[in-house]
């Protein structure tokens, strides 16, 4: 489908009306839905074409995540993530918090039923003392953050890959479910301009209803072919944080099957998604708004 054009913009009115009570938790995996629209944009399968790699002076992104999913593994394992506290402490870590995933129960017997929840320890997540990063050691899932001041993905990549390796000592070979890395971006765009001018994706607008958005929350679903997998981009108007802009979150989510492949190999597959998520990115946004990024 071709992308259609939308003269609209964000304007002062509509920035300041949009309420506060907005969040998201991607650390955890959970977000607050507000508002959906689902539009067709663009050819989601275009990502062949070799680029450099893609850095900018003050790139826009607020939190950087790799994940590596793995088959669930057995409570008794929880007792060895414990025993890793003295040695993130020595990386640099603070004591780690204990996550727990809640779990609902319904019993129906005799025609009666009855319905019990409950916290089961799930894993631990431990915070750098410096801020940047987090990571989590979970009985599914190894899931390492950078928190701002994103430099590159070679540092971002070889943190990561170190923590991981830590991760694996303690549950030993293990069946590799899924990965994906995901990249939450924050972007600036003057008030009463044309929204097309900064951004190459947006929610298409008939002509004949008023331009301006008080609340915006999209969220786009595009196959990936290869490796196969899916993108899924979210984009939510935010509180206005700088006079006279528009504050809006563009969030890349990359997930890839990791079936078959090895627990070192995988890293390999990593530098694939480098390229394909840096190749969407720049489709998504203008040479306009990129400028901003150098300043």
């Amino acid at each position: 489908m071709s992308r259609r054009e939308w003269n609209g913009r964000f304007n002062k009115q509509a920035t300041e009306t949009v309420d506060n009570d907005w969040y998201f938790l991607s650390s955890s995996g959970n977000h607050s839905l507000k508002v959906a629209s689902i539009i067709g944009a663009m050819d989601s399968n275009d990502t062949t074409v070799s680029k450099p790699p893609l850095h900018f002076k003050n790139p826009p992104i607020v939190e950087a995540v790799i994940f590596i999913s793995v088959s669930p593994l057995p409570e008794s394992i929880l007792e060895q993530f414990d025993s890793l506290a003295a040695k993130m402490a020595e990386l640099g870590y603070k004591s780690p918090t204990s996550m727990s995933q809640n779990q609902f129960k319904l019993e129906i017997r005799e025609g009666k039923s009855k319905a019990e929840t409950s916290d089961v320890r799930h894993g631990l997540r431990f915070d750098s003392t410096d801020g940047l990063h987090a990571v989590q050691f979970n009985r599914s899932e190894f899931l390492f953050s950078r928190l701002g001041r994103y430099e590159t993905w070679e540092s971002f990549r070889d943190t990561a890959k170190k923590l991981w390796e830590l991760y694996l000592g303690e549950i030993g070979p293990a069946e590799l479910i899924s990965f994906g890395v995901r990249y939450i971006n924050k972007v600036f765009i003057p008030l009463d301009t044309d929204i097309n001018l900064y951004l190459n994706i947006y929610p298409f607008l008939p002509q004949d209803i008023p331009q301006s958005v008080t609340e915006q929350f999209m969220r786009l679903a595009f196959p990936i072919s290869d490796p196969q997998g899916v993108l899924v981009h979210q984009q939510i108007l935010l509180p206005p944080e700088k006079e006279d802009f528009a504050t809006v979150l563009l969030d890349n989510d990359f997930r890839f099957s990791a079936i078959g492949l090895s627990s070192a190999g995988i890293w390999d597959h990593f530098e694939k998604v480098r390229t394909i998520k840096d190749d969407y990115f720049v489709k998504f946004v203008t040479e306009k708004l990129m400028e901003t990024f150098n300043v």
